[in-house]
């Protein structure tokens, strides 16, 4: 990765550049919760159809608000392992009605 850290996290979650990205892969970048908090507020990635997180710093306060996001509606592929989500991330995740795909 690039460590690009949550600082680059938030400067490209408030992008505008990115309308048809359909995959986006920031793995092993030391994007810590607030870098994904960015993420998941952003209206920017709404085409997304994957997105590699893994092997970052994100925990259940990152991932949470992501999974309540409206702004993903195409994601078929989540890749988060290596992270520190634990089971409450999971659930959250798991009980999201955004992500029936």
């Amino acid at each position: 990765g690039n460590r690009i850290g949550g600082e680059g996290m938030q400067a490209l979650a408030a992008s505008s550049f990115f309308p048809k990205l359909m995959s986006l892969d920031v793995c092993s970048n030391q994007i810590p919760s607030v870098g994904m908090q960015a993420l998941a507020a952003s209206p920017f990635f709404t085409n997304l159809t994957s997105l590699n997180i893994s092997v970052n710093r994100i925990r259940a306060v990152g991932l949470s608000p992501f999974a309540s996001s409206t702004f993903f509606p195409n994601l078929m592929h989540l890749n988060m392992c290596n992270n520190q989500i634990g089971n409450e991330g999971l659930q959250a995740l798991a009980a999201s009605s955004f992500f029936s795909n």
